[in-house]
């Protein structure tokens, strides 16, 4: 694991257990940001020191895809999650195309969650 990595899970645990609260209380947009940033916590930890000293969220992304997904062998589910709740958060978060619902935002923590216990697995 590269430098940092067990800080990152942990972080990316921690921010998870907030985005569920966050849908617990009717957030459902907080909600999936938070999934989404716990998945690029757990994407920073395996990518490490290769995406840069302070990379932005769309370099860990980029260098998790080409460069650490091919060596973790994911799952099939999980190699699309991260690209689809960055998606996701886009549309709600970014550029507010959409509107968010707790359907959509329990189903970004589901995958969230699943993408998270699988890299923490792999390394």
């Amino acid at each position: 694991m590269e430098d940092g990595g067990t800080d990152w899970l942990d972080q990316a645990r921690f921010t998870l257990l907030a985005a569920e609260e966050l849908l617990v209380g009717g957030l459902s947009g907080e909600a999936i940001s938070n999934a989404f940033l716990a998945m690029v916590y757990a994407a920073r930890a395996v990518v490490g020191k290769r995406a840069g000293e302070s990379p932005g969220w769309e370099e860990v992304v980029e260098s998790f895809q080409r460069e650490a997904l091919p060596e973790l062998g994911l799952s099939k589910e999980n190699q699309r999650a991260l690209p689809i709740v960055a998606d996701l958060y886009r549309r709600v978060v970014c550029s507010r195309e959409m509107e968010a619902d707790p359907h959509t935002a329990s189903a970004c923590l589901e995958d969230a969650r699943s993408f998270i216990d699988e890299v923490a697995s792999r390394f």
